[in-house]
C-alpha cells in the first residue's frame, strides 16, 4: 500500500506542474503526425475497462500527464496495439522522442512508448 501512495503523490505533483503551466524539460506539443498516428506512453493495461479506469484514477485521474494527458484507450481502436485491452496511456505525441521525454517512468517503472494510429 505504501508504494501506491508514492505513485499517487508523484502523479499529483505532475498535475500541479501542468496546472502551473510548467512542462517537463524537452517535452513537445502533443499530436498526431501526417498519417494520423501518434506515440503513446503506455502506463498499464487490463482486459477490464473498470480496472484500467481504476488505475487511471490511482495515477491522478484523466488528463494528468506530460501535456497530452492520460486516459483509458481501447486498444482494439488503434492499429499498432494488440486488440482486446484497455490501457492507461498518455498521448498522442508527434515523435517517440517527445513521448520518451515525459517523466512517467518515475511514477510507473513499467511504462513504455508505443506508436498507434
Amino acid at each position: 500500500m505504501k508504494s501506491r501512495s508514492i505513485v499517487i503523490s508523484i502523479a499529483g505533483l505532475a498535475a500541479i506542474t501542468l496546472v502551473a503551466g510548467a512542462a517537463p524539460s524537452g517535452a513537445q506539443s502533443p499530436g498526431f503526425d501526417a498519417q494520423g498516428c501518434g506515440w503513446y506512453i503506455v502506463l498499464g493495461c487490463s482486459k477490464s475497462r473498470v480496472d484500467a479506469k481504476r488505475q487511471l484514477i490511482d495515477l491522478g485521474g484523466p488528463m494528468v500527464g506530460g501535456g497530452a494527458g492520460s486516459r483509458v484507450i481501447n486498444t482494439s481502436d488503434f492499429d499498432g496495439f494488440r486488440g482486446g485491452f484497455y490501457c492507461v496511456a498518455d498521448g498522442p505525441y508527434v515523435s517517440r522522442d517527445d513521448a520518451g521525454s515525459v517523466a512517467w517512468i518515475e511514477a510507473v517503472p513499467d511504462a513504455y512508448v508505443k506508436r498507434g494510429c
